[in-house]
């Protein structure tokens, strides 16, 4: 049977009883001494009452010791006397402590209270799933407990209970808490149960005064906003929304900046404030808000900002004062309206302005100034050196020192500023009208001039290279007319040995070094753009596939290639004799770069016109392009190198393994293609070119339209014409290259025409040769039906070929004309008149090239 406590005392029945077994053992014990005492001799008695006296005596001595020192305590004393139960005793929480079969094993007073039964009773005490009932909301929050508690979680829950548990009140608020407890080696229940209910009625007055207080601010007279240091907007009172027409349940879900809602460079103003580590600093700022539908508003902001210990700037709070007109009292309207004129010419101002102190710090400064300082730390003050880049620092602070000397006037610097991307300014320095302080000892006014040094370096870029490309262009066309002669006569000492002969072999090696000079000649038109194109549509998938074996021979087995094609490719509009030209000098100049092999990669794809800016490539317009990338794993380029791969004879490769006109002449076709080309290269990371090659509209095959015999519309798309094949085995037929009629060979250098005419002569053609227009036209006289065929050069001194095509086609209007020149032929078809039909045969020219395009002229 339990035993009753005092009244209002707590219920505890986690401390151990005492043992019966125990009890019984220490009995029977001594029930077997007396025994063993009446059956023994008496002369054994004395020893044993001894012994076992002894033998108590040691146990009392022992148990003595051990609870003095602590380590034995008689039950439930010293949890009793607990400083800890005793806080848990007289908690105003009440407190359960139940085991897992739900026993009851510690309830203090102020649970026993709220249970309503009679203290000091076990059988009064209820459990928390039967203590909270009553509507839906509390059943649940109930069980949520109680199946918490069955899996050995925590859990918290508040709930409204009708009526209240104590005191009569018609509801209360309480908390319940459960947590498991190790106690004894078995895991517990540890119930809390709190009356909130003075709580909760503390804070819904909180919560209804926090409301008029915001209530108050927002429609308070002036407009109030806080920014969070990163420009985003925390709060923005309804008197400021209103002044900006935006609506608060609107901007409650968006996230303005500061840039949203003030106009110009007024964000960057505000947020290059900086202050005291721990203090406050208060700055008052005139400038312009902007509202929704894009007007101004002026106002002036009264913007305070508290910095931590550290410096780092916390939530800024600003009061915001209408300044537009009408706002102000009739005798300060005239005052109000001057601020509000210079606050907006000195905020909006394209020029950067600044007031410095005597050591380079800025004192003020307007927006577009701030917007244009890098972002320093909390600690840093700002200063104008720090802008300024390193190497420029010292004509920089020349000029400035002028101005401390209250020199009148100092020449502009131009400087490059600190950071990243790479920046550039002009800076004007004036000296302060008056120095009373140190605050204000200089003026400064910058122009941002990034935008103008990019421009200027782009105009001297194509400048050195148009005038480049116009050397090397005059160098190929006096070159080729060089190579004219020297290949046309090895061809023709080709045909009077044999090919056993020895000098045969001579002959040969002469015309091998004649073609590969050839070879660099086509280059350097390639770059002048003035090589002859023959363009035409071009599917980028084919051809980069025909052209893969190739590559593969060209790079070697060290390096792996991978072509990765863009889905529906746009097709192209090039010559594909110098696309391929180009892929390859590409592929070996990545070969070159990788020689401990590596990973050549080419992509395709199709790029619109809203995705060209993000490749940054100068001068290049948004539009359609086919992209062709080639990437190599290689050692990659510096930025000094990577500026002068496009430049004729430039190269990095040892003495005779490079003639520096591989990159020069793919910048040439790409230009004359109307592309554009460009290059990412990090050292030993590799290289990437990009070439973007417009976007070619294959026009569709006409559609015929016929009438059917019963009436109706039949429409026939046209096919393109297959190509008829001829068998196999049969072989070409031999070219004749004779021919009978009179040429009139035009062209002033004397070796090139001596080899023409003893070229044409050779295959049975009557030749009339000419030094000059002029003497052509001197020759033929009234002999003009007696041509059959012009052949002359472009450029020659009196009179150049397409002035004698006008003067000959004037006489003889169908007069067949083959011109030959160095040039490439579309720099001297602007020259003629629309309608001018004629041939090109670019220079240099063999014997057999000659021939066969004179005799398909004729024919």
């Amino acid at each position: 049977m339990l035993q009753e406590t005092p009244v209002g005392a707590p219920i505890d029945r986690s401390q151990r009883h005492g043992s019966p077994m125990l009890l019984l053992l220490i009995t029977l014990v001594i029930v077997a001494a007396v025994a063993a005492m009446v059956y023994l001799d008496e002369q054994h008695h004395a020893m044993l009452l001894t012994l076992f006296l002894a033998t108590f005596a040691a146990l009392g001595v022992l148990f003595a010791f051990l609870y003095a020192i602590g380590i034995l305590q008689f039950s439930g004393r010293s949890a009793r006397n607990d400083i800890t139960k005793s806080i848990v005793d007289s908690a105003s929480e009440g407190h359960l402590v139940v085991d897992r079969e739900g026993k009851v094993l510690y309830a203090n007073s102020a649970y026993q209270t709220s249970c309503g039964g009679l203290p000091g009773r076990v059988a009064s005490i209820r459990p928390v799933e039967r203590l909270f009932s009553g509507s839906p909301e509390v059943s649940e929050a109930t069980y949520r407990l109680a199946q918490a508690a069955r899996e050995g979680r925590r859990a918290t829950e508040m709930m409204r209970l009708v009526p209240a548990l104590t005191g009569g009140a018609p509801f209360a608020w309480y908390r319940a808490k459960v947590r498991p407890l190790e106690f004894h080696g078995q895991t517990v229940q540890f119930w809390t149960v709190s009356d909130i209910t003075r709580e909760r009625e503390r804070n819904e007055n909180e919560f209804q005064e926090l409301q008029q207080a915001i209530s108050y601010l927002d429609n308070a007279p002036a407009g109030f906003f806080c920014a969070r240091p990163d420009g985003r907007l925390a709060y923005l009172n309804a008197t400021l929304a209103d002044w900006l027409d935006l609506d608060i349940a609107e901007i409650a879900d968006q996230k303005l900046e500061l840039n949203d809602i003030i106009s110009g460079g007024g964000a960057a103003l505000i947020s290059s404030i900086q202050g005291v580590p721990g203090g406050l600093k208060t700055e008052t700022i005139d400038l312009d808000l902007k509202r929704k539908n894009g007007q101004t508003l002026p106002v002036r902001l009264f913007h305070r900002i508290a910095f931590a210990a550290d410096g780092t700037a916390g939530v800024s709070r600003t009061l915001v004062l209408n300044r537009s007109q009408g706002q102000g009292t009739d005798s300060s309207e005239g005052l109000r309206a001057a601020e509000v004129r210079f606050a907006r010419f000195f905020n909006n101002s394209p020029l950067a302005i600044a007031t410095l102190d005597r050591d380079g710090g800025i004192a003020s400064s307007n927006a577009r100034f701030a917007s244009l300082m890098p972002h320093s730390s909390p600690n840093e003050a700002r200063n104008l050196f720090a802008f300024v880049a390193a190497a420029d620092r010292m004509k920089v602070d020349t000029a400035f020192r002028q101005a401390l000397a209250g020199k009148g006037e100092i020449d502009p610097v131009d400087a490059a500023l600190e950071g990243e991307p790479v920046r550039s300014a002009r800076f004007f320095f004036v000296p302060a009208e008056a120095r009373e302080t140190d605050a204000e000892a200089a003026l400064v006014y910058l122009i941002e001039t990034t935008e103008e040094k990019k421009l200027q370096e782009q105009f001297f870029q194509s400048m050195k290279m148009n005038a480049i490309g116009q050397l090397a262009g005059g160098v190929a066309h006096d070159f080729n007319n060089h190579l004219q002669a020297i290949v046309g006569f090895a061809d023709l000492l080709i045909g009077n040995y044999r090919a056993s002969d020895p000098r045969y072999q001579d002959v040969m090696q002469i015309k091998n070094s004649a073609n590969r000079a050839k070879s660099l000649v086509r280059q350097l038109l390639a770059f002048s753009r003035q090589q002859t194109l023959l363009p035409e549509a071009i599917d980028l998938g084919e051809q980069l596939s025909d052209l893969t074996n190739l590559l593969k021979r060209s790079i070697g087995p060290n390096v792996e290639l991978e072509v990765r094609h863009g889905r529906d490719l746009w097709p192209i509009h090039a010559d594909p004799a110098s696309f391929d030209n180009m892929i390859i000098n590409l592929a070996v100049n990545a070969r070159d770069a990788m020689p401990e092999g590596g990973k050549l990669t080419i992509r395709t794809a199709n790029i619109r016109q809203s995705e060209c800016a993000a490749f940054n490539v100068e001068g290049m317009p948004p539009a359609e392009y086919a992209l062709v990338e080639v990437e190599d794993t290689g050692t990659g380029m510096s930025p000094e190198v990577k500026k002068k791969i496009f430049e004729p004879f430039f190269t990095t490769k040892d003495v005779g393994r490079g003639t520096g006109l591989g990159l020069s002449s793919v910048y040439g076709f790409i230009s004359q293609s109307n592309g554009f080309i460009g290059c990412d290269s990090e050292l030993g990371k590799g290289t990437t070119f990009r070439i973007f090659l417009p976007r070619h509209e294959v026009a569709a095959p006409e559609a015929t339209v016929t009438q059917a015999a019963d009436g109706s519309t039949v429409v026939t798309e046209a096919k393109p014409a297959l190509p008829v094949s001829s068998p196999a085995d049969a072989p070409p037929p031999m070219a004749d290259h004779t021919g009978k009629g009179t040429i009139l060979l035009v062209e002033d250098e004397d070796a090139v025409r001596n080899f023409g005419a003893r070229a044409l002569r050779s295959r049975g053609y009557t030749v009339i040769e000419a030094q000059s227009g002029v003497d052509a036209l001197e020759q033929v006289g009234e002999r003009i039906e007696d041509i059959d065929l012009v052949v002359s050069d472009v450029v020659m001194p009196e009179m150049d070929g397409p002035t004698l095509l006008k003067e000959l086609r004037a006489r003889n209007p169908d007069l067949k004309v083959i011109f030959v020149s160095g040039y490439a032929e579309e720099a001297f078809r602007k020259n003629l008149p629309e309608g001018q039909q004629f041939d090109f045969l670019p220079k240099p020219f063999g014997l057999k090239q000659l021939v066969e395009k004179v005799k398909g002229v004729m024919d």
